[in-house]
């Protein structure tokens, strides 16, 4: 019972290295087709936040499709504070290949994820292997 008690940090550190390259799906694209495109603008709705109104933004962007270029508001609205997009920032995203008007912004946030996730998991398994020898 003792030797699987001694297991849970490598198990959780195993876990958090997996975690780190499963992909995270963000919106529902049913026929994906990754595209570079350019922030042409943005445009503003109001959201409701925590019991009070908040102005949202989304970008507006402009790509090439095989059916010849689209302009397009993304459907994702974020708070001001959260917007980080600026007119001719160029960015990755993935459109629906049936709809190409739909499309949402490739995950520029999975950099920061996977460094964590892997960071952890092999803080981890240093951590447990260097207390494994100092106590065996």
């Amino acid at each position: 019972m003792i030797w699987l008690i001694r297991l849970v940090p490598a198990v959780m550190a195993l876990v958090c290295i997996v975690l780190a390259f499963v992909p995270v799906r963000r919106g529902r694209i049913a026929h994906p087709v990754t595209a570079k495109a350019t922030v042409t603008g943005s445009r503003t709705q109001m959201i409701h936040r925590n019991g009070s109104e908040v102005t949202a933004y989304a970008p507006v962007v402009r790509y090439e499709t095989a059916s010849g270029e689209i302009t397009a508001a993304s459907r994702e609205y974020v708070p001001e504070w959260q917007y980080r997009y600026h007119p001719g920032d160029a960015l990755e995203i993935v459109y629906d290949r049936q709809q190409p008007d739909l499309f949402v912004l490739k995950d520029t946030g999975g950099v920061w994820r996977r460094t964590a996730l892997l960071t952890a998991g092999i803080g981890t398994l240093i951590a447990g292997a260097v207390l494994w020898l100092q106590y065996h």
